[in-house]
Parts: C-alpha cells; structure tokens; sequence
C-alpha cells in the first residue's frame, strides 16, 4: 500500500486532511530540525497493511522520534489512512479524524498532558518509560460504518451540516443526527413530507412506516434536552454502529427514488 497514492486518489476538499494536501505534494525535499534540506522518495511511504500503519503510528509517537521532515508526512498519511479505515483511538477519539498541524502537539503535549492527568508522572515530570508504555497500549477501534457514502451524497451531508462537515469527520451521535436530518431534508418539499416507492429499490425490506419509525427514534440525537440526552445513552455503542448502517441504507434509497423524481 502507498500511503501517498492512496491519500491523492480519495482526498476530498471537504475532508479535514485536505489542509495537509500542499505539504504532502511537496515532500520531495523538506527541511529537518537543524535546517538541512532532505530528498524523500515516493516508494518511502509504504506500508503492506492496517496492523504495519498502525506500528507505525506507534513508531512516530515514541520519545525521543522527530517528527519534522519525512516523518511529518508520514504522520498525515498514515492518520488519514487509518481514519479512511474507519479506525479510533480510545484514549484520544479524534487524534486520527483531526491530528495536529504540528504533530508533536500530540506526540509530545497531548501525551504528556494525558500521562499526567491519569497521576503518572513524577511531580510534572513524565519518564521515557511511562510515555512508551502509553503509547504501546493504545487502542485502535474500527468504528466507522462498512456502507460507503458516495460523492454526491456525502456533498449533500456538507449542505446540511451546521459546520460543512463531511459524514466521515462526524462523531457518531453527529452522524445519527444529521442522517435523520438528511431524512427529513430529501423527503421534505413545499412543507410536507413526500411519499416514495420503496418498493423500487428496497425489495420489500424498507418501506414508509419503516423510515417514520426510524426518525422519531433518531429525534433524540436532534436535540439537546436532558431528556434527549438521556434517551441518546440508553445506546450502546454496537446500536449505535448498527443505526448508522441502517440510516444510510434508507438514506441511500431515498437519495436514489429522489433522483429519479427529478
């Protein structure tokens, strides 16, 4: 896998690590620490699977590593591959959705400050030792959902979004709320709610009672009461997951019957 190919050929201008794209096209020759200008080759940044990206990450997170020059773009390339996998880390949710300009923010500060704020340290100080152990018992979850979102209706989530969020960049209660919100925005025309023949595309499997019963119990993730917020916990993680697939599925369906419509 070539982590540079890999990154040009699905890069979005709405994706966060597009802000990296200029720094990425100019790898070839980049400065280190001590101002000396280094040659980097394309072929350096391979990789033959998840578990080698996810060394690697761990290699680039290890004190004492410099993360300037070559091994800053490998820090882009391999949290963008990492996240385009669908992948978490537990102990910092968003390090690979939104990693630093500057990666030693988190190889070095973030660390530090977890190590500390876990009572780690020894008065301020953290030890080589403590942040290795950290960074080897990172754990890497796959939480994103196995159904893709398409071009055109991952534009239509940026449309919808109170931020222009691309669907991948969103928490996954976000996700729950934006997908009812889609829902609602695509069946929704002059004020009332259109009716679509499921049948065309769902097989039988998703019909109109099926969509109005999935988005009232999405209304919790819509809102911001107490009693939302309490209904939103009630939720495992698994449901949840499980909610993203099927909202996308009948998302999906209405995008396409919609379409057609047109």
């Amino acid at each position: 896998m070539d982590l540079k190919k890999f990154y040009f050929k699905h890069i979005k201008e709405s994706e966060y690590h597009y802000k990296f794209k200029t720094a990425i096209e100019s790898n070839t020759r980049i400065s280190n620490i001590f101002g000396e200008v280094e040659d980097i080759k394309d072929d350096e940044f391979e990789i033959f699977d998840i578990e080698e990206a996810i060394k690697k990450f761990r290699e680039l997170c290890q004190p004492g590593v410099d993360v300037s020059g070559e091994n800053k773009i490998w820090f882009y390339l391999v949290t963008y591959y990492l996240h385009s996998s669908g992948y978490e880390i537990k102990e910092f949710p968003r390090i690979l959705a939104r990693p630093p300009v500057d990666p030693y923010d988190f190889t070095y500060k973030e660390i530090k400050n977890r190590i500390i704020t876990l009572g780690q340290d020894d008065n301020g100080s953290v030890r080589y030792i403590t942040r290795t152990r950290l960074v080897a018992h990172l754990t890497f979850e796959q939480k994103e959902c196995n159904i893709e979102v398409t071009d055109s209706l991952d534009q239509k989530f940026i449309e919808i979004s109170t931020h222009q969020a691309s669907f991948n960049n969103m928490y996954i209660d976000e996700k729950l709320a934006e997908i009812a919100n889609l829902i609602e925005n695509l069946l929704k025309q002059n004020g009332k709610f259109i009716e679509l023949e499921y049948e065309k595309v769902c097989c039988g499997f998703v019909n109109d009672s099926d969509v109005k019963e999935y988005r009232k119990k999405m209304q919790c993730f819509r809102h911001g009461t107490d009693e939302a917020i309490a209904e939103r916990k009630t939720y495992s993680e698994e449901q949840k997951n499980f909610l993203v697939d099927y909202g996308l599925t009948i998302v999906k369906a209405i995008h396409e019957l919609v379409k057609k419509m047109e």
